[in-house]
């Protein structure tokens, strides 16, 4: 198979978005300049339901248009009726928060065409702005992941979409943790998940306050829950590790730091405090590997203690549900429309440069 074929296209790029016309053009520019080499590439821009002008702001980008109009919008659904839309063996998904690497849709077809067996491909991801807050910061470490053959990939992958078709793609309902689900699917199929050892993009956290960070970390909890609970009963248990760290290091923290003083007294809080400080030096002698400065090693053993902590509400908050029938749902910014709804629309022509000429739309 030639990836670099101009007249049969190998690949489709599918960017999902809502409301995002902050990052949207720059994203879309990224997608064209990485699509250069590659001939005519069809993009594909999913929206899932924006109140702003995201949609008309793709395709004057020159974006083939999918708006999805559902009460709750999610990511899984976007990318669903991206990659049932291609006409091509692969497709990229993209969040319009990212700019891709210049080089990586050559890199990730390339792989993908190598070996038959492996269903995803992703590479390295860093924070555009990390020294922007310190909730950036520690979500950049986040990001790393070592090549190899992996559990699963996030949002930013290339998939072969025969693969996407065997299982149906991902879940339409499901609010986190789509990609690790897909991914535990295929590889059931015996299909392989691999991070190459090539930069993905950079992507656009901007979390600059801790309300932010509360409930990114919640909405993860609440994921591990979901996600693990699928697949307790089955020899690759995803996320039940996770899943027990979240539901039982605050319950049992908290015991200790009640239980140890009350029958110790202060050396109970000593040792229940030098529990804690244990952990985090721990954290910090394991990150040596990955060379980082003591600052940084530091921060991100605090985030990882801490973090522990709305991570088991949002495992209660998955229980609550379970138990109340009100799952977690996301809501279409500007009120609900017809579930299901859906129109496409085809781009207007696209310059040599990868753009309309909208030099006003960067940035907006």
């Amino acid at each position: 198979m030639n990836v670099l074929s101009v007249d049969d296209p190998q690949l489709t790029v599918v960017v999902i978005g809502l409301n995002s016309a902050r990052t949207l053009a720059g994203c879309m520019r990224s997608v064209h300049r990485a699509c250069q080499p590659l001939g005519q590439v069809p993009v594909i821009y999913v929206d899932g339901g924006s109140s702003d002008h995201s949609s008309t702001m793709a395709s004057r980008l020159g974006a083939e248009l999918i708006q999805l109009a559902d009460e709750h919008p999610t990511a899984a659904r976007g990318r669903n009726a991206g990659w049932k839309a291609a006409k091509t063996p692969f497709v990229q998904f993209v969040d319009s928060d990212t700019l891709l690497d210049p080089k990586w849709l050559v890199k990730g077809m390339e792989a993908l065409a190598a070996n038959r067996a492996i269903a995803a491909v992703f590479g390295r991801l860093f924070e555009i702005n990390p020294r922007g807050s310190i909730y950036n910061r520690v979500c950049n470490f986040d990001w790393y992941v070592p090549p190899g053959d992996r559990r699963y990939c996030g949002g930013n992958a290339m998939f072969r979409i025969e693969a996407l078709r065997q299982e149906d793609g991902f879940i339409d309902d499901l609010v986190v943790g789509e990609e690790p689900e897909l991914c535990r699917r295929l590889r059931g199929r015996g299909y392989r998940i691999v991070c190459i050892d090539a930069l993905t993009g950079r992507h656009d956290l901007n979390m600059m306050r801790f309300a932010q960070y509360w409930r990114r970390g919640v909405r993860s909890g609440y994921g591990y829950a979901d996600i693990a609970s699928r697949f307790v009963f089955t020899s690759d248990k995803l996320w039940l590790r996770e899943l027990a760290r979240s539901a039982l290091t605050v319950p049992l923290t908290a015991a200790a730091a009640v239980v140890l003083p009350a029958f110790l007294g202060l050396p109970g809080a000593v040792l229940s405090a030098g529990g804690s400080l244990g952990v985090v030096a721990r954290k910090c002698v394991a990150l040596k590997a990955r060379k980082l400065s003591f600052h940084e090693r530091l921060l991100y053993a605090l985030h990882s203690y801490f973090v522990k902590i709305p991570l088991f509400v949002g495992v209660l908050r998955w229980m609550a549900g379970k138990l109340l029938g009100r799952p977690l749902r996301n809501h279409r910014p500007g009120g609900a429309a017809p579930a299901g709804l859906a129109s496409r629309t085809s781009p207007p022509p696209v310059s040599q440069e990868g753009g309309t000429g909208e030099a006003g739309l960067h940035g907006a």
